[in-house]
């Protein structure tokens, strides 16, 4: 997860500097809530929910580049819109939170040297 993918960030922006970094500023915000989001979906069973959220995280996730996290946030999504494989949640949740956390590092890193 060392490497960040800004291609895309890139292309949208048209190499703007401040959107990406306001893009990569917003990307740590919202996703620090997301994880808050889904131990709360998790505790209350809310299954279908934490598929959905999954299915929220995935793009931003894709745009960075992080392909592991995108899979894992996929059979999430999956099992929750299925209901199936949900006793793995909490294990693929925390997964979920660890990558996070390290993608979020790492983007916190390469903004200090925007």
């Amino acid at each position: 997860m060392k490497n960040i993918d800004l291609t895309y960030l890139n292309e949208i922006s048209g190499g703007d500097n401040s959107f990406i970094k306001e893009m990569l500023n917003l990307f740590i915000i919202t996703t620090a809530v997301e994880v808050i989001e889904f131990d709360q979906l998790l505790a209350t069973a809310n299954y279908e929910a934490i598929g959905q959220l999954a299915h929220k995280m995935k793009a931003p996730i894709q745009m960075l580049g992080a392909n592991n996290l995108f899979e894992i946030l996929r059979t999430i999504e999956q099992n929750g819109k299925n209901r199936t494989n949900i006793e793995t949640f909490p294990n693929t949740i925390n997964e979920v939170k660890v990558k996070t956390g390290e993608l979020t590092n790492n983007i916190r890193t390469l903004l200090e040297t925007m």
